[in-house]
């Protein structure tokens, strides 16, 4: 019994000790408007977003908080040209949402997303940074999913 407690002592610290807490999101913008009733902070006019190595800018954010009263962002909509930028990728869109608890980010209209030289263009990106998972779909009407891939 001795020997199991300090095994999963051992496994709770590693877990503790690389664990990477989460780091405080920086809002930047021309104007702030703060609606305690819908429980939203507004940035508008060359608004910027960053957490980490995770940006996003475009004319207007709107950062979304948690109903439990812990003020913490739940989710950041971006509306009008908006530019997402995480591991070395970058997608660039009409509106885009960002789950922040599931890392996760849904880019629409007009999206294209880079990495290095490839380049995929559609109406509607998925990114789940947790899974790795990625879906670009095209629009209702007849248009496809472009993809150009570059090899070596």
């Amino acid at each position: 019994m001795k020997k199991i407690s300090i095994v999963l002592l051992f496994f709770l610290l590693c877990l503790n000790a690389y664990a990477e807490p989460k780091k405080p999101i920086e809002i930047l913008a021309d104007s702030m408007e703060w609606n305690k009733q819908l429980g939203q902070a507004i940035a508008i006019g060359n608004a910027r977003a960053i957490q980490g190595q995770t940006t996003i800018k475009a004319n207007k954010i709107i950062a979304v908080l948690s109903e439990d009263n812990s003020q913490q962002i739940k989710e950041l909509q971006a509306i009008g040209k908006v530019v997402f930028l995480k591991d070395k990728q970058i997608a660039t869109g009409d509106k885009a949402t960002y789950y922040i608890n599931q890392d996760k980010v849904i880019i629409t209209g007009n999206v294209e997303l880079k990495r290095d030289d490839n380049i995929i263009k559609g109406e509607k990106l998925i990114i789940d940074f947790l899974t790795g998972l990625s879906k670009m779909e095209a629009s209702n009407t007849n248009q496809k999913v472009r993809m150009k891939y570059i090899t070596e």
